[in-house]
This record gives C-alpha cells, structure tokens and sequence, in this order.
C-alpha cells in the first residue's frame, strides 16, 4: 500500500514524532505508522513538492525535525516526478492512434531526490555516500555543520496564482459553445513541453500529428492521461467558485495531489483539497482521506 502524506500532514506527524503532540490520538497515530513502517507493505513516498516544501521552512530547527520524520517514514522512497509520469502517460495515450509510438515502462516508486525530480541517479563518490546525501537533503548534517537546504523563490506560486485569479475571466470571455474546446486547449498547452519530449523520442512531427488527431482525437488522448484528468477536475471546480481565492500553497498542492491521487492507494491531505478531489462524484485511484487516524486502513 502506498501512502502519501500532503506536506501538513507530514508536520503533523512530525510533531507526533518530536513528542510535540503527546495526546492519545497523536499516540494511537503514531504508533500505527510505527507498525506500518516496520513492515514491507506501507510505503510512505515523498514527491518533489515535499523537497520544494520544506526547504522553505525559514526555522532551521522546525525544518531539521520535519525532515527527521520524513526521512524516518518515507526511508528515501519518492514518486516519480510529474513530468516523467506526464511522458509515460501520453505516451499509453498516443498509443493508441498512432502504432509507431511504444509506451516505455514507469517506475512510479524510486530512490532519492534525483527519481523526484526526474534527473539522473547519483554517480561516484556521491553513490557510494547515497543515503547520506539524501538525508542530508531533508535534515542536513551536522557532523559536517550544514543546514538542509534553502529556497524562497516564489516566481512559480506567483505565476499560478495569477493563472487561476484570472481563470474565470478568460474562460467566460470565450462563447459558451468553445468554453470546452478552450479548456481541452489549456490543458494541452500545458504538456507541450513533454508532447515535444514524447515526439523528439519516437520520431514525430508534432505539427502532423495535432492535425491527424484532430480536435476529437486530441480529446481523447487527453481524457487517456489519468493526471490530466486531475488537473481538468480541478480547473472546472474552480471555474464553478467565482468567489475563490487562490492560494499561495495551491501550486504544491496541485503538482503533489494530481500525481498522488493517480498512482498512489491513500492520500491524507487537508480538508479543502480532498473536497476538491471529490466533488461531483469524480474519483481517482487512490482513496482521499483527511485524517492521519486509520488512514493506513482507508484502501
């Protein structure tokens, strides 16, 4: 079973760990991750939202703590990234129309930061050191006197905020009998980048392709991808809020949960999210939770 925990569960069951929580519930919890760790069936991945998430944690000791639980639970286990897992999924879907394209194999639980982040594996000397390096990535080391990692770049939260305060307007700009079309567009635009990657790989013309799918096919393939879908979902919630207000968070949030809610059995994330996943009877893989207290008995 393949459990993945949003980044404010991870405090929360970070706290439980530190004995910062010591009531009864974060005892019961923790014992229960406790047991399940021990075992060979739960795995307790982290993503790249995870890394991104806590390297902007500004208390070092808050951040070393976080990062002892998620290295502690998780054991350096993490999904694949979401442009690797994109790829694969256009790939299955293309498939589909055009015979020339052979679907690769995706290995959706790896080892370490560079699976999260779709880079290539630690060579040489770091190899050898590996789980040090990693550990180090989430807690630093102290031996050698170095912190864990910082980030405070906000350009990304900033640009998709701005995506989603004026997603209500350029969708309603457009006649109603094209909204569709517009957001089958928008989703589209958005993997151009892997479209491209899945092209150059099999020897596609991108051009040549678009017009032989056409707009029906084109469709298709995006209702194929299992993230897409996710990310679809979640655009037409918002455009049904006219009063949402984008949050700075929302940008981890989506790139975390849509691949997680995909590929993982259970994912425990805070309660406006899972809302969001589940409304309008849409479901997904894995099973959505908003509770650390028998989540591990929720698939």
């Amino acid at each position: 079973m393949v459990v993945y925990l949003d980044q404010n569960k991870w405090i929360e069951l970070a706290r439980m760990l530190h004995g910062r929580d010591a009531t009864p519930r974060a005892k019961r919890i923790l014992r229960e991750f406790e047991v399940s760790r021990q075992g060979v069936h739960v795995t307790f991945p982290l993503s790249s939202v995870h890394y991104i998430e806590i390297s902007r944690v500004s208390n070092v000791g808050r951040k070393v703590r976080l990062g002892e639980a998620m290295w502690h639970f998780s054991r350096g286990v993490t999904l694949a990234a979401y442009p690797t897992v994109v790829r694969h999924e256009l790939e299955v879907a293309l498939a589909k129309h055009l015979p020339q394209v052979t679907p690769g194999a995706l290995s959706v639980l790896g080892q370490g930061h560079t699976h999260a982040f779709g880079g290539p594996p630690l060579r040489g000397v770091l190899a050898a050191f590996a789980e040090d390096v990693e550990r180090s990535i989430l807690t630093g080391d102290p031996r050698l006197g170095l912190p864990p990692p910082a980030f405070t770049g906000t350009t990304h939260r900033e640009n998709f905020m701005q995506h989603l305060a004026t997603l209500h307007q350029k969708y309603y700009d457009e006649p109603k009998e094209l909204r569709e079309n517009w957001l089958y567009a928008m989703s589209t635009v958005d993997i151009l980048n892997p479209f491209n990657a899945v092209a150059a790989k099999h020897n596609l013309d991108v051009a040549a392709v678009l017009k032989g799918l056409g707009e029906a096919g084109l469709k298709q393939v995006i209702d194929d991808m299992p993230t897409r879908q996710v990310d679809m979902h979640l655009h037409r919630e918002v455009l049904k809020n006219k009063s949402y207000v984008a949050r700075a968070s929302d940008l981890e949030d989506w790139g975390g949960l849509t691949v997680a809610s995909c590929y993982c059995d259970v994912v425990v994330c805070e309660k406006h999210m899972a809302n969001m996943l589940q409304r309008n009877s849409f479901t997904t893989k894995a099973r959505i939770c908003t509770d650390l207290e028998g989540a591990l008995n929720a698939a």
